[in-house]
């Protein structure tokens, strides 16, 4: 109990130092953009590398990949029918922020030092699913429902997931557990120096984009898309834990890949079909602070 609390206080800790540097002007909000681009194409796929290396493909495996692809599935449903009564832009933004989960910046640091091994290998699986529709499959759905267009552009789906590093690297892995090869002792001594470093920045990330800004124009759909992913995460926990037949572990990892926070790029991508209020980053930053809640309290309970 006490490493779990030494440790999520030191993540939280980081997040305030950051936050703290924000407000004190010795770094900006946009440097966020920076660290995120750093995260994204450096140290995230060399944390992958690390804790992913060599796994096994089983039934396990795939169950958790279509979890990652069917959670995001209802959650866009979800979101989309809680929101008939708006205008399709609208629409589009709670598509796109009721689902998605925030797990190479947000859970994965957590997963490397308390579940090494096959929890880390168990978060990739689901988010080899999560990815997949989060980075491309959500969002040229919500642009199709925001825009009212009758088409849907496969080509640009693709282009987005494949232009996603971390998508890349979940791939060629999956590629090499196929195969049952493995990455040289080089490469993997490499990619370690360089991933340990991921967590650390994506603390400091999460802590130069916290906001918290709330119109009162806009307080409602904010809310209502937190209440949305909290009820979510209750009901795909619970189907998860009592009904998927799962190994305990697998359970575990699956539940607080549940409890992510907003995916990093949902804000970008509610702003690219036409939604320009400040709903989605408020609603990010709120379910980064409930999200830390939910994970230190689970954290306790699973060790």
């Amino acid at each position: 109990m006490f490493e779990v609390l030494v440790t999520s206080l030191t993540f939280v800790f980081i997040i305030i130092i950051a936050y703290t540097l924000k407000k004190i002007k010795v770094l900006k909000k946009s440097d966020a953009n920076i660290l995120a681009t750093i995260i994204m194409n450096v140290t995230l796929p060399c944390a992958l590398i690390t804790s992913a290396n060599g796994i096994t493909l089983d039934i396990t495996i795939f169950i958790l990949i279509s979890v990652g692809i069917l959670s995001n599935v209802a959650m866009i449903m979800i979101g989309y029918l809680f929101s008939r009564k708006e205008k399709p832009v609208m629409k589009g933004a709670y598509m796109i922020n009721v689902s998605g989960y925030n797990i190479g910046n947000f859970i994965l640091p957590f997963v490397q030092c308390f579940f090494p091994g096959m929890g880390v290998a168990y978060l990739c699986s689901f988010d080899i699913g999560n990815a997949l529709m989060g980075l491309g499959i959500t969002y040229a759905l919500a642009d199709h429902v925001a825009s009212g267009e009758n088409h849907f552009d496969i080509k640009e789906v693709l282009k987005k997931l494949f232009s996603s590093i971390p998508f890349d690297v979940y791939l060629l892995i999956f590629i090499m557990a196929i195969f049952q090869i493995q990455f040289p002792s080089f490469v993997l001594s490499m990619a370690d120096t360089i991933g340990a470093g991921n967590s650390f920045l994506a603390m400091m990330m999460i802590g130069l984009m916290l906001e918290i800004k709330i119109s009162p124009r806009e307080s409602h759909h904010v809310f209502k898309v937190l209440i949305l992913r909290i009820l979510g995460m209750i009901v795909i926990g619970s189907l998860v834990f009592f009904v998927l037949p799962l190994p305990l572990l697998a359970k575990e990892i699956l539940m607080m890949a549940c409890c992510a926070p907003l995916s990093t790029v949902s804000a970008v991508f509610t702003q690219r079909i036409g939604y320009n209020g400040d709903m989605a980053a408020t609603a990010n930053s709120l379910s980064i602070i409930l999200s830390i809640i939910i994970m230190v309290v689970l954290l306790l309970i699973f060790i």
